[in-house]
């Protein structure tokens, strides 16, 4: 995703994520990160589930597969004028799980 005008809307200015590698980024280093993409990445989406947590806020997790490695993300997004992605982490999955696809 490469579209800054649709990132810097749809990622809230206090976002945070803590990636698989350990590190915090913000939003400013996401979106630079996602524009920097020159190509997709294979990646397979498992066991996706979406909860309500009360009425302005969501909590996404799901599960991926990319080049043999399976890593666990989970997502909080909340309602302001439109759905806006607050917080994101992923972590290294180590552990065997029934998979679904998505």
């Amino acid at each position: 995703m490469q579209d800054k005008n649709f990132l810097n809307e749809v990622i809230d200015d206090k976002f945070i994520e803590f990636g698989k590698s350990g590190y915090f980024f913000s939003k400013f280093y996401t979106i630079k990160s996602l524009q920097e993409c020159i190509e997709d990445r294979k990646i397979k989406i498992y066991n996706y589930e979406c909860e309500q947590i009360d009425t302005n806020t969501y909590l996404i997790h799901y599960i991926t597969k990319s080049y043999d490695k399976f890593i666990y993300r989970i997502s909080i997004w909340i309602m302001k004028d439109n759905l806006k992605l607050l917080f994101h982490q992923a972590s290294m999955l180590n552990e065997e799980l029934e998979l679904k696809e998505y």
